[in-house]
């Protein structure tokens, strides 16, 4: 069965671009067949893969505003197991033109049900709010990762999200969370190591035993246009997704 899983944190600047990106390059690095969806209307993630998205024809802002376009036309392949739905700024305005739509909450939902069976992953790369754009990726998605960024508000974060996730799981039953995600972690930070210890404490199993470091050569790679696994192979950004992967592939969040 495909695995729908949407990244989600209301707060930004916590890493599920970088996330949904890399993560995603890893596992179709192990031969997963992998779909990556831009839903920010920042669109930093097609952005990251080189991709300009004014130069896009079709983009997810068609898919979701002509529920009468195959998403099949928007998807740029990338490699032979990666492929994307880019975003596009024109996005911003998407959720005033929704705002009235009967069944606006399931747009993506429908869309994807198209082409759900031609991948094993999608991954659902989502604004920093809980919007419209973010509802869509949860009643899409069958799981939830949140990366976090080890901070002092991270926890109030947390608990906020998991309300929103509780309203959504009364129209998407099937949705989790799949796990919490530590990022851009430095263990020579007190604060760093005692939030992830409370984190830790209070989710358990939730959280994924692999945390992302706080790396310089992973900042770099967006800018680039390049995954982590690309841009530089050896990095120990590159090495902690790899290992991330693995956690997910086996599901042992």
């Amino acid at each position: 069965m495909t695995r729908i899983i949407a990244l989600a944190n209301q707060k930004g600047g916590v890493g599920k671009t970088t996330t949904t990106l890399n993560l995603g390059a890893a596992l179709a690095e192990r031969g997963r067949r992998v779909l990556l969806v831009d839903l920010d209307p920042q669109s930093n993630l097609t952005m990251g893969l080189g991709i300009n998205p004014n130069d896009q024809e079709q983009t997810t802002y068609d898919v979701l505003l002509n529920p009468m376009t195959s998403p099949s036309v928007a998807i740029v392949t990338i490699t032979d197991t990666l492929a994307l739905i880019p975003a596009t700024l024109d996005m911003a305005a998407a959720e005033l033109e929704l705002a009235g739509q009967i069944g606006r909450e399931f747009l993506l939902r429908d869309a994807l049900s198209h082409i759900i069976h031609r991948y094993e992953f999608i991954l659902i790369d989502s604004p920093p709010s809980l919007g419209l754009f973010t509802l869509n990726a949860l009643t899409a998605a069958t799981e939830v990762l949140i990366p976090v960024q080890l901070e002092v508000y991270s926890l109030k974060g947390l608990a906020q999200l998991q309300r929103t996730i509780g309203l959504v799981q009364r129209i998407n039953p099937q949705l989790e969370i799949g796990g919490i995600l530590c990022t851009m972690v430095d263990r020579r930070k007190n604060l760093a190591l005692t939030v992830e210890a409370r984190i830790r404490e209070l989710f358990g199993d939730l959280v994924y035993q692999h945390s992302i470091p706080d790396n310089v050569r992973l900042a770099e790679a967006p800018g680039a246009g390049q995954p982590i696994l690309t841009y530089d192979s050896t990095s120990t950004g590159a090495q902690a997704y790899r290992a991330l992967a693995e956690e997910v592939d086996y599901g042992q969040a």
